[in-house]
């Protein structure tokens, strides 16, 4: 969207004709309403010393895109005109530019910008790099030596130490996606090995793939005698417990089994890999607000599933070892005020990056924006009643396992990770730009859903939807998590209104609105 378009968000005053109920205050006090006719941005005025510079692609930055990519950075003066290798750019009020341009030939690896302005001028000739081609006769990768017969998963989370944040983590294929996430210290039988991964068995029909890193030899591998497999797993009689606002599925199996949790809307689904069961009873308590009741089906010789029926819809879930029982616990739905949907609620704000992120053209750094969003949300929520659990308050990095390691041990009702985006190279990002929400559990969809339409409703940015992304930070089970990448960083004008106050308000409004939507939706007497 061009810039040209735009009232000042400094100054945002009635956009459109929102009713009065939609006003919100800024985090500056002034009152903001939906941003109904669309996104529009406008640029301070800049006339500085001609200063090219690149934020993006770094110099000597080895160039994987072969046709075209973009590059962003500034100038120093918005009155100044800017080619890159020859090809007229456009420069921006502030000085900024993001431009569109093919990838330098091999033969002249660079990027040559000249800027003018009346007779002063300035040069800056920005190099990159390409892969070099692989030679035809180079061999081809050693593969490790053959794994041992049986492998001791390890915890993948460096961040989690001894509680139920543990993971090990196996994959569909090599180097694929994250697919299972089971307890560390489950043992396995391995059945080959390829590249930096080991292959290993679940049961007698599926078999996944784990970074050799994070498997050691079993010690306990010649107690198995002459076995050429793992002996089958028993599943013995399970009981549903209450908790203080849980309940837990305890199954007795005797030693770690492989799993995979599956959500349904008004179910959990335990698979119980190399497992059998020996189910005869399945004691329900008789006051339990959450589960309905237990079924189980024996799908094969060795896959065992088990069938969690929900009163109430699903609202979130641990899976933990104790001494030789499963226990799956399930969350308990949250009560909730029609009137203040927030009130009482505990809502982990998690600011994303550093370390990494993203870097606009005139250098404002991801980090240093979501920070300023999450600051602005927290007194919102607060105000509408919510305890907010902060995962950063400065700008010094927080690791990426830590975050939702402390949305959980908080016992965060929901958690909202607040993110800037940018494309790879060779994506054109004047095409598809905007806004989106991310989600991984079927129960962070309809938070999702909220969120997007808070957010688009009041930042006025194209609605890119919700996408189903297996991240990091929408990965936790135990309360719906959702991230936010509500505009480009990138993109000159959507960095320039993220600068200001007023839009940083705007970005905040939209996750509160959001998160009222969809505590709201839980409330008694709502369908």
């Amino acid at each position: 969207r061009g810039a040209s378009a735009a009232p000042n968000p400094r100054d945002p005053g009635p956009i459109g004709a929102a009713p009065a109920s939609s006003r919100r205050r800024a985090s500056d006090g002034a009152m903001l309403e939906p941003a109904s006719d669309g996104f529009r941005a406008e640029f301070p005025e800049v006339d500085g010393r001609l200063a090219p510079r690149i934020v993006y692609p770094p110099r000597n930055y080895l160039m994987p895109a072969r046709d075209s990519t973009f590059l962003l950075g500034s100038v120093g003066s918005g009155r100044a005109q800017l080619t890159i290798n020859g090809a007229p750019v456009s420069v921006n009020p502030n000085g900024s530019f993001l431009a569109w341009l093919p990838v330098p030939s091999r033969e002249a690896p660079r990027y040559e910008l000249v800027v003018t302005r009346g007779a002063d001028s300035a040069r800056l000739v920005h190099d990159i790099r390409f892969p070099q081609p692989r030679p035809a006769d180079a061999p081809p990768p050693r593969l490790p030596p053959d794994p041992p017969r049986f492998i001791e998963l390890l915890n993948a989370n460096v961040d989690a130490k001894s509680d139920t944040d543990a993971v090990a983590i196996l994959r569909p294929t090599a180097a694929g996606t994250y697919k299972w996430f089971l307890f560390p210290g489950t043992v396995l039988e391995a059945t080959g090995a390829r590249g930096a991964f080991v292959r290993v068995r679940l049961d007698d029909q599926l078999e996944a793939w784990v970074d050799s890193a994070m498997v050691r030899a079993e010690t306990r591998a010649a107690n198995l005698g002459q076995r050429t497999d793992i002996p089958r797993k028993t599943a013995g009689n399970a009981r549903v417990i209450r908790g203080a606002r849980w309940s837990d599925l305890r199954i007795p199996v005797g030693d770690k089994p492989a799993y995979l949790v599956e959500q349904a809307p008004n179910a959990l689904i335990l698979t119980l890999y190399g497992t059998a069961s020996n189910l005869d009873i399945i004691n329900l308590a008789t006051l339990d607000p959450t589960v309905r009741d237990v079924t189980w089906e024996q799908v094969t010789s060795d896959r065992l599933r088990v069938t969690v029926h929900l009163r109430q819809g699903l609202n979130g879930y641990l899976t933990l070892w104790d001494r030789g029982t499963f226990v799956l616990r399930v969350r308990d739905k949250p009560v909730v005020n029609h009137a203040r949907p927030l009130e009482g609620r505990v809502i982990a704000v998690d600011a994303g990056h550093p370390p990494i992120g993203s870097t606009g053209p005139t250098g404002f750094y991801e980090g240093e924006a979501t920070l300023a969003i999450a600051n602005a949300l927290k007194p919102m929520l607060e105000a509408a009643g919510a305890t907010v659990v902060m995962t950063r308050t400065t700008l010094a990095a927080v690791a990426l396992g830590d975050r939702p390691i402390m949305a959980r041990r908080a016992d965060a009702d929901a958690l909202v990770s607040i993110h800037l985006n940018a494309h790879p190279d060779g994506v054109n990002p004047y095409r598809t730009n905007g806004t989106g929400t991310y989600y991984f559990h079927l129960q962070s969809e309809p938070l999702a859903r909220a969120i997007q339409r808070g957010m688009v409703r009041w930042m006025g940015l194209r609605d890119l939807g919700i996408n189903y992304d297996n991240l990091a930070l929408v990965r936790p089970t135990w309360m719906p998590a959702i991230l936010a990448e509500g505009a480009f960083v990138i993109l000159p004008d959507q960095e320039a209104a993220l600068r200001t106050p007023q839009f940083q308000s705007r970005y905040a409004i939209g996750i509160l609105e959001g998160l009222e939507e969809y505590f709201r939706s839980l409330a008694p007497g709502v369908p």
